[in-house]
């Protein structure tokens, strides 16, 4: 079933990243489909990134690791 699914996104983010131009009422071109996908996808990557830097943020500064051995205290201490 999830590979339908991610079939369908993929499939619906291509058609909107490579959508052809599509006439107005003035007879000039309309790049709305390559445009809105280009977005979807940047906003998409965009996301994904700030969250990993987040959730690294996140695991520096509350390692949620009390062994005192553990090697992320070592890059917390005061002497660093």
């Amino acid at each position: 079933m999830t590979d339908t699914i991610t079939a369908w996104i993929l499939s619906a983010l291509g058609y909107l990243c490579t959508a052809p131009a599509t006439a107005s009422d003035a007879g000039d071109s309309s790049l709305a489909g390559p445009l809105l996908g280009n977005v979807l996808v940047a906003g998409g990557a965009g996301l994904v990134t700030l969250s990993c830097i987040v959730a690294a943020l996140w695991m520096l500064i509350d390692p949620r690791e009390r062994d005192p051995d553990h090697p992320k205290y070592r890059v917390l201490h005061a002497d660093r």
